[in-house]
């Protein structure tokens, strides 16, 4: 693509040389001056002096987004990224402009204002209170923002300049009949859907390099209709400027979120599924750039010193190739599968440049803090605004000799139950820079002591669990190693059935589903958490179900039992034949002794291909509505009657980290993995099912019962591999009950302290810092970012939100070290 983008804009240029070709659009994206450039260096001034004069139009993004997949503040940055690389050249489009992607986010119309944009303009997924199918109309955010909005195809006047695109239009002239009808046939389409007399034309497609002949077909058209229409070669600004005129407030008001009713399949809404690899990964990439990478470098001071490297251009390096990720195609995974292999190979080298600055910041938070009965130590960090209390558990590395196996807090009392083992002492040399994760020194043999040696001059390996409590708001707390009798290890396999704490007791029945009873009200809910497989005959677009599905719950389970000081846990296995092929699935039920969620975390073995994997939920309430995050949103969702759910209805909905259903009980489903849902009521009764894996063979097929394109020709347009999800995969989830009212807020940061958990390190302690501290403290709101704007670290941006229904004080706390 690359090859055809440097001819595609070598084409713009030399069309730009004439005045009478006045400007070129492209497509509201900026990522494309740096791949023409980076084959094309010699242009670069030439774009500056094209865009600086409004010739040639990039922006307002960096890349076209999807909306649904990437956090709020990947799509904030997403716009910043644009406006810098459109500042270099001189020039940015001034309309919020997103032609394909896959439906719009609640709050799209208030970022688009804080980045003082009036105007927006989109082609899939819009949904007006009246139903009507209006293409100018003012759109609202939850927040009353708004901006004024036209939703239209971003191809919708290709059709003047080339007949066809399912034919070879680079080969085919069009007749000035041609033009002339097809002019016709556009204005009769839009008289429907217009309500003022300014109507735009959009010359463009997926692909199609620009015509050399575009400013004699306007010609022809001026003069055929010279008695009707007023035609010119306009901008969005200057078309958005004369609807506004004409119009002004009399257009309709559309509210929050636009993707489209459930049986508009415009906005294709399966992609949330598809490579469901790729969407991990990306999560994984988000949540550590946003609560690790960023507000760890900006609690570390600032230092002149010759050792200190500063780390924000590499987490900003990082955050470009995250957002050249979420082009809708490019995040949602609808693509051949060389181009998969570039996301996700770019979203790798994202998450490996985020994890080497979350240790170079750890590791000197770490040596700031001052040593208590031993420079050896766990520092928990808590990257959240509130206080939290958590279970840690895993192997760390501590950067000098540890020791002890005994943990102790800064007053030097014992943590209760803390099991500590040393795994391994290993030589700390040059080697560090380049093997310096746990695994990776665990498997080295070569690092022995070689004498002198120093407590300094070691790692040591570390397995940990203990209770970290009270651990300081976006602050830490160190724990220190000593020696002492340590308690042991003490992991017991029980013949039980059940497993629980002090809010729930769970039962594992023989088919594998559990039955959870909530100790606070004695209610018991049963049978929950089975999964459903069903062959899928769809593309990478949208699903296509056949309707043979099969339930785990009429299988038997292999259930194990096991109870440790902190935590009980059942694994529940499950197998079974799918289409010819194995397919086994292990789901681990998780309760800490402290916590109120259920965790689950489900292991799929999948060899088979074309099925969908749902882990479903049958809740004894009959809720009418959900609650599902998005960008800055919590976003009210309609539960539909079983009646409606027929193949040609998609009612599958997006969600992020939650799902969240108010009622008698109500209940949060937390997710670190799916992406989408479909919730479905009966009396006294509603079903979610999870997407958790979804296996196609085809990327693009025309003849879909949900989609039907065989007007262009029935068949399948690419295979795929990759796409089938062949492999082990891992999801994790879990499950909260609410006897009490509780705000959005509460909710939503109720998931993020699911999705972002304590993080644990070892620390060589050498510095003067106290053994715990809070940078920061948010009540009121949500966060979502926390970050320097300069490099000497004197100015700070916090970004939070508020999904509370009504205003909300938001307490900001700030405490610098």
């Amino acid at each position: 693509y690359q090859i055809r983008l440097v001819r595609l804009i070598e084409k713009v240029i030399k069309l730009l040389q004439d005045e009478n070709y006045p400007d070129y659009l492209l497509d509201g994206q900026s990522i494309m001056l740096e791949d023409y450039l980076e084959i094309k260096p010699e242009d670069k001034d030439i774009l500056k002096e094209l865009i600086s004069k409004g010739r040639l139009v990039p922006g307002p993004w960096y890349t076209v987004p999807d909306m649904m997949i990437p956090s709020g503040e990947s799509l904030v940055r997403n716009l910043l990224i644009g406006h810098s690389v459109c500042k270099e050249f001189g020039g940015c489009l001034k309309v919020g402009y997103s032609p394909d992607s896959f439906g719009l986010v609640s709050q799209l119309p208030q970022i688009y204002k804080l980045f003082g944009y009036k105007y927006a303009m989109f082609s899939r997924g819009l949904r007006l209170n009246s139903g009507k199918d209006t293409a100018e109309f003012i759109w609202e955010s939850p927040d009353k923002s708004s901006v004024y909005a036209l939703f239209e195809a971003y191809s919708i006047g290709v059709g003047i300049t080339i007949p066809s695109v399912w034919r070879s239009y680079d080969r085919i002239d069009m007749s000035k009949e041609q033009v002339i009808n097809s002019f016709k046939a556009t204005m009769a389409y839009q008289d429907n859907r217009y309500k003022g007399r300014n109507r735009l034309l959009v010359v463009g497609i997926d692909h199609l390099e620009p015509n050399d002949n575009l400013t004699e077909t306007i010609a022809t058209l001026k003069e055929e209709f010279k008695d009707e229409y007023e035609i010119k070669e306009s901008t969005l600004e200057e078309f958005f400027e004369s609807m506004v005129e004409e119009l002004g407030n009399q257009l309709e008001t559309g509210y929050g979120e636009q993707r489209g009713e459930y049986k508009s399949h415009f906005a294709l809404g399966n992609t949330l599924s598809t490579r469901i690899d790729i969407k991990m990964l990306n999560r994984m990439v988000e949540n550590k750039l946003q609560y690790l990478c960023e507000p760890l470098h900006a609690i570390n001071p600032h230092l002149d010193s010759f050792d200190y490297l500063d780390t924000k251009p590499f987490y900003e390096n990082a955050w470009k190739k995250l957002v050249a990720s979420h082009a809708h195609d490019s995040i949602c995974g609808c693509n051949v599968d060389s181009t998969n292999q570039d996301v996700k190979m770019r979203l790798i080298h994202a998450y490996q440049m985020a994890r080497e600055v979350e240790k170079l910041e750890l590791y000197q938070l770490g040596s700031s803090i001052k040593p208590g009965l031993s420079d050896s130590a766990i520092i928990v960090y808590n990257p959240l605004p509130f206080v939290r209390s958590e279970r840690v558990c895993g192997k760390l590395i501590v950067p000098c000799e540890a020791q002890g196996e005994l943990l102790v807090d800064e007053d030097n009392n014992v943590v209760k139950d803390a099991i500590i083992r040393r795994t391994f002492l290993k030589r700390r040399d040059i080697e560090t820079m380049k093997k310096d994760e746990y695994q990776e020194l665990y498997d080295d043999t070569t690092r022995v002591a070689l004498e002198p040696m120093t407590n300094k001059d070691y790692f040591t390996g570390i397995e940990y669990e203990f209770y970290a409590s009270d651990i300081p708001a976006c602050g830490y707390k160190a724990y220190y190693l000593v020696d002492g009798k340590k308690c042991e290890n003490s992991y017991v396999n029980v013949p039980s059935n059940s497993i629980e704490n002090k809010f729930y007791h769970v039962k594992a029945n023989d088919n594998g589903t559990i039955n959870i009873t909530i100790k606070s009200t004695g209610r018991t809910l049963n049978n929950l958490h089975f999964f459903e497989d069903e062959t899928d005959e769809g593309d990478s677009y949208t699903t296509n179900p056949l309707g043979d599905k099969l339930f785990t719950d009429k299988l038997d389970a292999e259930i194990k039992t096991t109870v440790s000081k902190h935590f009980s846990s059942m694994d529940i296995g499950l197998s079974y034949i799918k289409n010819n092929e194995p397919v086994h699935i292990e789901t681990t039920v998780t309760l800490d002794n402290y916590s109120d969620t259920i965790m689950f975390k489900t292991r799929v073995n999948n060899k088979g291909r074309n099925h969908r994997i749902r882990a479903v939920f049958d809740f004894d309430e009959e809720y009418k509505s959900g609650f599902s995050d998005t960008a800055f949103d919590l976003t009210e969702r309609p539960i539909y009657h079983k009646s409606e759910l027929k193949p040609e209805n998609i009612m599958t909905m997006p969600m992020r980290n939650l799902l969240y259903l108010k009622g008698d009980l109500s209940v949060a489903i937390f997710s670190r993995s799916t992406h989408e849902y479909e919730a479905i009521r009966d009396a006294n009764s509603t079903r979610v099912c999870l997407t958790l894996l979804r296996s196609v063979d085809k990327v693009y097929k025309t003849d879909n019962p949900t989609r039907d394109e065989t007007s262009c020709g029935k068949g399948v347009r690419w295979l795929t591999e990759d796409s089938k999800q062949i492999g082990e995969y891992t999801f994790e989830y879990g499950v909260k009950f609410y006897v009490n009212e509780i705000g959005n807020n509460d909710v939503v940061n109720d998931a993020l302290c699911y999705q972002i958990p304590l993080t644990p390190f070892g620390g060589y302690t050498t510095g003067s810092m106290n053994s715990s501290h809070s940078y920061f403290s948010i009540s009121g709101a949500v966060l979502s970012a926390i970050y320097t704007l300069d490099r000497e670290k004197k100015h700070l941006m916090i970004r939070v939100y508020n999904v509370d229904p009504t205003e909300n004080s938001c307490v900001i706390k700030l405490d610098k070290a």
